[in-house]
């Protein structure tokens, strides 16, 4: 009796997980089509002249840019010339170059740009981002600061479209549209189109109010609000998503200007990939422990209700088809095993050009490789000129990127649970 209890437990466990595969996998695409039509319904993203897309105040606002650096000798020099290089008035730009406690030769390459008066070098011990950023705060009374990543470049015209954003009194900070850098292997040009389908992602939150991550490329903020609240925190080595979260915490409006381009140092590695995303991963979920009274919470309006939940959904998601492919994987192999040792034959592969799946797992399939290879879309249409293309690399990305993801939101989860840690530069 106890086995027959067994086998009908199995049967129930298994036909519960077709219907959970089908479910999960709807609720994903959902989520994906709902912001994809929010976005389309705001026409006014998607500019006919790039050159009218903006209107600037009378009277422009001082602006401070900190490049935190370490170890950033080969890539700091670049940063600071795009910057140089922007079209804003000289006697309203700052920029505040803080080396962490490099042990390269990353003060002396900053230190040769300081014949112009716009730019400050400091040095200090090591202590993290958030500290440098703390203490070019304290450097400044600009009305607006801002972070580049020294691994980091900057358009021309960046700054002036972002300052056009904080026309409206209500924006506390302001996010640019980030493009990979020219990428050189398989796996920059993956990242290429990840990085365009994060435009439309950006764009599409910030439209809704629920953006709550603030990147380190080119964000800019009001200063007195930064001050406000405190500064940056360590945050679990992403304080670039923490102050986003408190910012909306008290109240405050955070928006995006797609247009204003910013183009970053990919990583080149699997490895260095993996670590960066186990980074980001567990920060957002340490991150989202922290604020948990924001999850569900109708007072923070679609950041609370949809966004983070979302956001922690989305990784169960992930975690568990990975999970089920990794056990149908295994499933399929025993049953071939078992099929060469009773016939003795390793069987034929048969390919009908004319078969074509009706499953709902495979039709949901289909339908969110179409969605993906949408929102790619969309991020482009809504990239500066120049960005408008689509990716290359849009392939690979639909096709590796969902072998990829497991293998840092599994360690991330791990680590996030037992409050491991995780380190970086």
């Amino acid at each position: 009796m106890s086995l027959f209890l067994i086998v009908l437990l199995c049967i129930y466990m298994w036909q519960t997980l077709g219907i959970a595969t089908d479910i999960l996998l709807f609720i994903s695409l959902f989520f994906q089509v709902f912001i994809l039509i929010s976005l389309i319904e705001k026409r006014s993203l998607f500019p006919k002249k790039e050159s009218a897309a903006f209107v600037l105040p009378d009277t422009l606002p001082s602006v401070s840019i900190v490049v935190p650096c370490y170890n950033e000798e080969s890539t700091v020099a670049h940063t600071i010339e795009s910057l140089l290089a922007l079209d804003y008035p000289k006697e309203l730009l700052s920029i505040i170059v803080v080396d962490d406690g490099s042990k390269d030769a990353t003060f002396a390459r900053a230190s040769a740009y300081t014949d112009d008066t716009r730019v400050k070098v400091f040095h200090k011990e090591n202590g993290g981002k958030h500290s440098a950023m703390n203490f070019a705060l304290e450097k400044t009374s600009s009305d607006l600061i801002g972070c580049l990543d020294a691994d980091s470049t900057v358009a021309s015209d960046a700054l002036k479209r972002i300052v056009a954003v904080f026309s409206n009194a209500k924006i506390a900070a302001v996010t640019p549209g980030i493009h990979s850098q020219k990428p050189t292997n398989f796996l920059q040009h993956l990242q290429k189109a990840e990085y365009r389908m994060s435009i439309f992602t950006r764009a599409a939150f910030a439209d809704i109010g629920s953006t709550f991550i603030t990147p380190g490329p080119f964000s800019i903020f009001r200063t007195a609000l930064i001050k406000q609240v405190g500064g940056w925190r360590h945050a679990h080595s992403t304080e670039d998503l923490e102050i986003g979260l408190r910012l909306q915490e008290i109240g405050c409006i955070i928006r995006n200007e797609p247009l204003a381009a910013v183009y970053t140092k990919t990583p080149s590695t699997l490895r260095a990939l993996i670590r960066q995303r186990i980074r980001w991963t567990y920060g957002f979920l340490c991150n989202a422990v922290d604020y948990r009274h924001m999850i569900g919470n109708p007072t923070y309006g679609n950041l609370g209700l949809l966004a983070i939940p979302m956001a922690l959904l989305s990784i169960g998601i992930a975690l568990f088809f990975s999970g089920m492919l990794v056990w149908n994987t295994v499933v399929s192999m025993a049953e071939w095993i078992e099929y060469v040792v009773v016939t003795g034959s390793f069987g034929a592969f048969v390919l009908d050009p004319f078969f074509f799946s009706t499953s709902t797992l495979t039709f949901l399939v289909y339908v969110s490789i179409i969605v993906v290879l949408g929102l790619i879309i969309v991020g482009s249409l809504l990239s500066s000129k120049g960005n408008r293309h689509i990716p290359g690399g849009t392939p690979l990305f639909i096709v590796f990127y969902g072998f990829l993801t497991p293998i840092w939101l599994s360690v991330a989860v791990a680590r996030a649970t037992f409050r491991t840690g995780v380190r970086w530069k």
